[in-house]
Order: C-alpha cells, then sequence, then structure tokens
C-alpha cells in the first residue's frame, strides 16, 4: 500500500506541473496594442493570484509545495512583472 504522505506529495506535484504548464503563456503585444496589452497584464495578474492561492491553501492543510511548488510561484509572479512592465511601456501610462 502506498503510504498517504507519498500520494499527496505526488499528487501535489502532478498539479503544480498542471498549473504551471497551464499558465497562459503571455504572448508578444503589438507596440500599438494597448487594450491587448492590459488584457495580457490582467490573465497574467489572475495567474499569479491563483497560484498564490493554491500556494497557501496547500500550506493551510499541512501540505508542503516544494522546490516545485515555489518555482511555480515565483514563474507566475515573474510572468506578472513582466506583462504588467509591457503594458505600461506599450499604453504609456
Amino acid at each position: 500500500m502506498i503510504p498517504v504522505r507519498l500520494f499527496a506529495g505526488a499528487a501535489t506535484a502532478a498539479l503544480v506541473v498542471a498549473l504551471s504548464s497551464s499558465a497562459h503563456a503571455a504572448p508578444v503585444v503589438a507596440q500599438g496594442d494597448c487594450a491587448r496589452a492590459q488584457e495580457v497584464a490582467d490573465m497574467a495578474e489572475k495567474d499569479y493570484d491563483d497560484m498564490v492561492k493554491w500556494y497557501k491553501d496547500l500550506v493551510a492543510q499541512g501540505g508542503h509545495p516544494g522546490i516545485v511548488g515555489d518555482q511555480a510561484v515565483a514563474d507566475a509572479k515573474a510572468d506578472r512583472d513582466r506583462t504588467a512592465s509591457q503594458a505600461q511601456r506599450i499604453c504609456g501610462a
């Protein structure tokens, strides 16, 4: 029989991989397309918020997201920051 902790760890790793691979790969936005740039930045912000919520929920339930979970949150944050910066440059705000 598979120990519960091992099963929970494997399930967590599989979930993180699924979440991070399904995250929006922020597309390149044309220089004059402010509305699209803002839309992409908003999607990246939502992805980041969802990832942080998942992370905190997992920790609150006694789980540990491990290196994969930490990296998924860091990647979502980097994507959020990059797309927000891109939107700011394109929109001139």
